[in-house]
C-alpha cells in the first residue's frame, strides 16, 4: 500500500516537473516573441524609413568618406520677407550643421543669402536663398549638395517664433552687442531698436540683433552675428542648468520646426554639441567676395574659395576636376 502511494507520489511529482517546464518554457517562448515585437515596435519608432541622401551624383551617395559625418541643412523662413503673406517664401537662414556622431566633432557653415548659385532646373544664376521660393526643401538641399559638392542628409526648417520661444523658455540669454542697432522695415513688420554692450536678452530682442542688416557689411555682417550667437546660444542650453530643459525645449517649438530627422539621429546631434560645448564648436562662412552684376548686389564663391571653406571646417567633400 505504502509502495503504491510513493508510486502515485511519484508521478504526481513528476507530472509537476514536467508542467513547470512546459510553463517555463512556454513563458519562455513567450517572452521571445513579446521582445521580438516590442523590438520591431521600438524600431519603426525611432528608426523610421531611411531619408533619401541628396547629392549632386550618385557615387556620392554610396561614398563612405563623404558621408562619415551627418551634414543638416538648416533654414530659416523669413515670413516677413514679402508683403504678401501668401507668396513663396525665401529663406533668411541658411546654415549647414555638419557633426561627426562617433567623434563629437561639430562645424557650422553659413551660407549668405545673396552667395550666387546656380539652382537646377532654373536659367543662368540667381541668390542661394530664392531656392527654397522655386522649389521648398528639395530644391534648396539639391541646390547645397551641388555647391558644396557634399552629401546633404537631413533639414530642419524654422520660423522666427520657433527662436524666440527657444530664448525665452531658457530664460534669456546675456550677451555682448557690439555696436547700436536702429532700423525699421514697416513693410517686413521689423523693428529693431538694441543698444550697445552687455545685456539681457528675451526672445525677441535676440530675434532683432540676429535680423539686423543695415550696417556697413549688410548681410555679411549679419551672418557673422548669427555665427557667434548661435554658438553662445547652444553654451547656453547645455549649461548645467539647462540642459535639463532640453526636452521641454523640442516640445514647446515642435510645432514651429518640420525637420526630416528621426529621434535617435536628434539625440546624437544634440550630444556632439553636448559634449563638444558650443564655445569650442568650429564655424565659417562661405569665402567670397561682394560683386554688382547686372546692378544686382551678389556674394560670390569659386570651387578654390569653397574648397578653403570645407577644409577649415574638416567636412568632406567631393573634389571639382579642374
Amino acid at each position: 500500500m505504502e509502495e503504491q502511494d510513493n508510486e502515485r507520489h511519484g508521478v504526481v511529482r513528476k507530472k509537476l516537473r514536467v508542467g513547470r517546464l512546459l510553463a517555463f518554457l512556454v513563458l519562455f517562448f513567450g517572452a521571445l516573441v513579446g521582445c521580438f515585437f516590442l523590438g520591431q515596435w521600438l524600431y519603426a519608432i525611432f528608426s523610421p524609413p531611411k531619408i533619401p541622401i541628396v547629392a549632386a551624383d550618385d557615387d556620392m551617395v554610396f561614398d563612405e568618406t563623404l558621408n562619415k559625418r551627418l551634414n543638416v541643412l538648416i533654414l530659416g523662413v523669413d515670413d516677413g520677407d514679402n508683403e504678401y503673406k501668401d507668396a513663396p517664401k525665401r529663406t533668411d537662414v541658411m546654415l549647414l550643421a555638419s557633426f561627426d556622431p562617433v567623434k563629437n566633432d561639430v562645424a557650422l557653415l553659413s551660407l549668405p543669402r545673396d552667395t550666387r548659385v546656380k539652382i537646377p532646373g532654373n536659367q543662368g544664376l540667381d541668390k542661394i536663398n530664392h531656392a527654397y521660393a522655386y522649389g521648398g526643401i528639395s530644391l534648396a538641399k539639391k541646390t547645397v549638395a551641388n555647391l558644396l559638392q557634399i552629401p546633404i542628409h537631413y533639414y530642419v526648417l524654422l520660423n522666427w517664433q520657433g527662436f524666440k520661444d527657444v530664448i525665452d523658455n531658457i530664460g534669456g540669454i546675456d550677451y555682448y552687442v557690439e555696436n547700436d542697432m536702429d532700423y525699421e522695415d514697416p513693410y517686413a513688420d521689423l523693428k529693431i531698436h538694441i543698444e550697445h554692450g552687455y545685456q539681457h536678452m528675451d526672445g525677441e530682442k535676440a530675434g532683432q540683433y540676429i535680423r539686423f542688416r543695415n550696417d556697413e557689411l549688410g548681410d555679411i555682417g549679419r551672418v557673422q552675428r548669427q555665427q557667434r550667437f548661435l554658438k553662445a546660444l547652444a553654451s547656453e542650453i547645455f549649461s548645467v542648468g539647462n540642459v535639463i530643459k532640453v526636452p521641454s525645449l523640442i516640445n514647446s517649438v515642435e510645432k514651429y520646426i518640420e525637420t526630416d530627422m528621426d529621434f535617435l539621429t536628434m539625440a546624437k546631434a544634440a550630444n556632439s554639441f553636448k559634449v563638444f560645448g558650443g564655445d569650442k564648436v568650429k564655424s565659417q562662412m562661405l569665402y567670397g567676395d561682394f560683386q554688382t552684376i547686372d546692378g544686382v548686389s551678389y556674394w560670390v564663391t569659386t570651387p578654390e574659395k569653397t574648397e578653403k571653406t570645407l577644409n577649415e571646417l574638416n567636412i568632406p567633400y567631393k573634389k571639382v576636376k579642374k
